[in-house]
């Protein structure tokens, strides 16, 4: 099998579509490896990087952060059960307070509904006509 050569941090950003902050930013916090260095002291990254990347946008598109992206990351590490478990528990957290906020939007809604009725008449048949 043919080894990848390696990727430096702006094609990583460009084909992951992130930022070359956001990489280094990622680094730090530890959900990415700190990557090789070249001759040049460019940081040098597997192509697997910009798998991990795109998981990373996937994985906040859904809501979670980056704690829990990273807890996720780590567990996959320990084999796939133990990362299904986490996974189903963090989602049904996520399900959890989403349902909450939505009663806390219907609620606010309703609330703003009253306001703005007080505030503006209902038109009549007569203002209705001009």
């Amino acid at each position: 099998m043919k080894k990848l050569k390696p990727l430096q941090i702006g094609a990583v950003a460009k084909q992951s579509q992130t930022s070359v902050h956001t990489i280094r930013y990622y680094e730090k916090m530890g959900l990415l490896k700190t990557p090789a260095r070249g001759e040049g002291g460019f940081r040098l990254y597997s192509s697997d990087t910009v798998e991990k990347l795109i998981f990373i946008k996937k994985a906040q598109g859904f809501g979670l952060t980056l704690k829990e992206i990273k807890k996720i990351m780590v567990c996959g590490n320990q084999g796939l059960e133990p990362c299904c478990d986490l996974t189903t528990n963090l989602f049904t957290q996520k399900i959890d307070e989403l349902e909450d906020r939505i009663q806390e939007l219907e609620g606010m809604k309703g609330r703003l509904k009253s306001v703005l009725s007080g505030w503006v008449k209902p038109k009549s048949k007569k203002d209705l006509a001009s």
